[in-house]
């Protein structure tokens, strides 16, 4: 049966062990596998960060893919924080790829779309060489700050090539691991 398991989770945490970051596969079916898990999508668990940085657990969804659809993978970096926002306060922005050839152009340009409390954020993103060539290179960004059962912000990573096979992987470098921690200390920086 472990033949036929999606290994997503485990590739992270094998990817992230050869970084040197200390971190270990958390038991299934715990609270924080509820992070952003919506009706469609199941979590493959938790990776726990046993490390002094802002990133404490990641949590990885998957949507099966139907008939039409290839299965998706978001992975989800969770940063706590003692500072509670408010759903009317909620902090959100996405990337967009501008490509020079609609749908099969080469991403020319990354584009951050913040909502009216992300726009100072934002532009400290767009101004960032290392967050933009993160975005580049691993695919669409989000970043959201949460309240409720989970205080703090959650830096969303859908891996791109998604549509063709890439089977979900995030293949993570030591800079790209710096820079979604980067990424999680301005969050911290702006509540």
């Amino acid at each position: 049966m472990d033949k036929f398991r999606d290994k997503t989770r485990d590739n992270l945490y094998d990817n992230l062990i050869n970084l040197g970051v200390d971190c270990k596969l958390a038991k299934r079916k715990i609270v924080e596998e509820k992070l952003f898990n919506s009706w469609y999508q199941r979590s493959l668990g938790i990776i726990e960060i046993n490390e002094n940085t802002p990133v404490k657990y990641i949590n990885i969804l998957k949507k099966d893919g139907g008939k039409d659809n290839p299965p998706r993978w978001w992975h989800y970096f969770a940063v706590p924080s003692e500072k509670i926002r408010s759903k009317e306060d909620l902090l959100d922005i996405q990337t967009t790829r501008k490509k020079n050839f609609p749908i099969f152009g080469k991403v020319k340009e990354i584009i951050w779309k913040p909502n009216s409390f992300g726009k100072s954020l934002a532009e400290i993103f767009t101004n960032d060489n290392e967050i933009n060539n993160l975005a580049f290179e691993v695919g669409d960004i989000r970043v959201q700050s949460l309240h409720d059962n989970f205080s703090g912000y959650a830096i969303e990573i859908e891996p791109k090539g998604r549509k063709i096979g890439s089977r979900g992987s995030l293949n993570l470098t030591i800079n790209h691991w710096n820079t979604i921690n980067k990424m999680a200390h301005l969050c911290l920086g702006t509540g």
